[in-house]
């Protein structure tokens, strides 16, 4: 069922404004519209001054600094947050300019370390390729070793190079080479200091790269440098964590504080957002909405003490009109609740028409049971959604598995009717039909007389329920529409007792008058188009009823698919094998009987019920209320 609304128009001064928007924020039950939407409402669009945007722009800024503190902080969410005081926006300004300085300089230094961490691997195992070459001149005071590396298929470049820094030295250089992999080949070339600018020069007129190693590395032969890059990296883990803990001594310290601040102005931050949709005169405020009406003496009585006489709030008219604005808030038995989800899927029910929460409810957990109809199915399925209910404790995927649990209760039960338990195995389990067997051919009609007036029932009752949502909209077309199907389905059920001797043959003669009429009054409702539409109208109203025919479709197709599982376990040789299959083929059953069963439910609502007296397109109330 849909909660009772009431349209509120509030008129205050504007300086009492925010106060009048704190006081309605913390009550959460107004769903604020945009006064455009209300005709009677007379009063220009609020206008922002250009104060007012400069200090959201400043609310904005300093939001996102301090959320950018919580991120770099780390440290989890805030046990408790800090309430912040009125004037809280001076002491976030002036903490956050003191902490933001200090918080960069520890993210950026530990950002720092983990690249050089993360690099500086690929520098050993380059320097380790060179240690079997370093020739003992490397190691001599005043000679420089230059590392180069050129690709394999460029190596001739390193025997020019080689030639050159010998001349240019006397020979007093020496020059080595070995492979770093298979794509390059690196050349080290150690000679005297003050040849150090020739041999640069060589070097910069060739195409080849130099080994540069991190500045921090320092210089000298590959085997200095090699101990000095071990000793770093194992130094550079310890400076992390000293940056971690450093961190973490401020997040101690801050981040209580931090958090309420960001609660507190994403607060005010959506509390501006709400006011384009306000209007204004000169010297007051206008806004207009919703509210429920349980609630409005709650709301009237806050708001007076909050500002007195000088805010005005009255009730406005619930036209005709008004109610299709309305937002819908669903209000079902803890039972049903699960099953608005399903209706959402759909769209919300319109305010003051027909929720069919409580309907669909009823109705299709019995759909479910009666295609599943198996006990041990039944069973393993219940255990399965309400464990796996335990886990997802709220959503969609929750209210699914309560549904499912629902309906395995009634697989349960059916499959008591039916005497099914792992399908045929029932007989040897100790269970025995106490309504009908569904493998028996004798039963075959029965069943699917019974599932035909399933259908009947539950599309006869959508269309009565659509007649009366005709009569309280006062829809002449839909009444003729809904009003016409209503009386040639009886009319045609009367034709179906009389043609089965259920009925006296004096039945006939009225039963088809009733079905003539109920075309007369569909096709009535189409216009001209009628004379052709009324009669496939009513056609598809009988494949309606026939629709649910699906129920003990692929209910036989279960049973029979678990006969097969049965039949596969004793007809293979060896037993182990045969029970290995059968498993397999009892599970993709189970699959098929929890998914099959929920989608061919809802589509009979959806489609057969829903179609008949559903009035979609409701607006989701959203209540102008506090986050914290």
């Amino acid at each position: 069922m849909n909660i009772d609304m009431i349209p509120v128009e509030i008129v205050g001064l504007k300086t009492d404004l925010h106060t009048a928007l704190n006081t309605l924020r913390h009550l959460g039950c107004m769903h604020i519209d945009d006064l455009g939407d209300y005709p009677g409402v007379s009063a220009r669009p609020l206008s922002l001054d250009r104060e007012m945007l400069r200090h959201q722009e400043e609310l904005s800024f300093l939001a996102a600094q301090i959320n950018g503190l919580l991120s770099t902080l780390g440290g989890g969410v805030a046990s408790q947050a800090v309430l912040s005081s009125d004037d809280y926006l001076a002491e976030a300004r002036s903490s956050v300019d003191e902490l933001l300085p200090k918080a960069q300089a520890l993210a950026a230094r530990r950002e720092k370390l983990q690249v050089e961490l993360a690099s500086l691997p690929r520098y050993e195992a380059t320097l380790r390729r060179l240690l079997p070459i370093i020739p003992a001149m490397a190691h001599e005071p005043g000679n420089v070793s230059i590392g180069v590396l050129v690709g394999r298929a460029h190596v001739g470049v390193l025997d020019s190079v080689a030639r050159q820094a010998l001349e240019v030295t006397d020979g007093g250089a020496e020059v080595v080479a070995s492979d770093v992999d298979a794509s390059t080949r690196a050349m080290l070339i150690v000679f005297p200091a003050q040849f150090t600018d020739k041999i640069e020069s060589i070097l910069g007129q060739e195409d080849v790269s130099r080994l540069r190693l991190p500045a921090e590395l320092g210089s000298g032969p590959p085997d200095a440098v090699l101990a000095t890059l071990q000793r770093r990296m194992a130094a550079i883990p310890e400076e992390i964590k000293t940056v971690d803990r450093d961190l973490a001594e401020l997040s101690a310290q801050w981040r209580n504080r931090l958090t309420g601040w960001s609660a507190s102005l994403q607060e005010e931050i959506d509390t501006n957002r709400v006011l384009p949709k306000f209007g204004e005169t000169d010297t007051t405020f206008v806004l207009a909405g919703w509210v429920p009406t349980r609630d409005y003496d709650r709301v009237e009585s806050t708001l007076h003490d909050a500002l007195g006489n000088s805010l005005y709030i009255q009730k406005l008219p619930l036209t005709a009109e008004m109610k299709h604005q309305a937002p819908v808030v669903l209000k079902n038995t803890p039972p049903a609740k699960p099953f608005e989800s399903l209706v959402k899927l759909l769209s919300l029910p319109r305010y003051g028409h027909i929720d069919p929460t409580s309907l669909m409810a009823f109705f299709m957990p019995i759909f479910f049971g009666m295609m599943l109809g198996d006990v041990a199915y039944g069973i393993i399925l219940l255990v399965i959604s309400l464990l796996m209910s335990r886990k997802f404790k709220k959503g969609v995927l929750h209210d699914i598995l309560i549904i499912l649990a629902m309906g395995s209760v009634w697989g349960i039960v059916f499959g008591f009717l039916y005497g099914e338990a792992f399908g045929t195995m029932g007989p040897a389990l100790g269970l025995h039909p106490l309504w009908i067997e569904r493998t028996g051919s004798q039963y075959v009609v029965s069943l699917l007389v019974m599932t035909l007036a399933v259908g009947a029932v539950h599309v006869t009752l959508g269309l009565i329920l659509g007649v009366w949502e005709a009569i309280q909209d006062r829809s002449r077309s839909l009444l003729l529409e809904r009003g016409g199907m209503l009386i040639g389905l009886i009319g045609l059920f009367l034709v179906v007792g009389v043609l089965t001797d259920y009925l006296p043959k004096g039945f006939m003669t009225p039963s088809v008058a009733a079905i003539l009429i109920g075309i007369v009054l569909l096709s009535a409702s189409l216009g001209w188009l009628g004379l052709l539409m009324g009669p496939i109208e009513f056609i598809g109203l009988i494949g309606n009823v026939l629709s649910y025919l699906r129920i003990a479709a692929i209910g036989l197709a279960s049973v029979y698919l678990a006969k097969v599982a049965n039949d596969m376990a004793g007809i293979v040789g060896n037993i182990i094998v045969g029970i290995i299959i059968a498993v397999l083929i009892h599970t993709l059953n189970l699959a098929l009987g929890a998914f099959s069963p929920t989608i061919h439910s809802m589509r009979l609502h959806y489609v057969e019920f829903f179609r008949k007296f559903y009035e979609g397109g409701g607006r989701k109330y959203e209540p102008f209320r506090s986050q914290q």
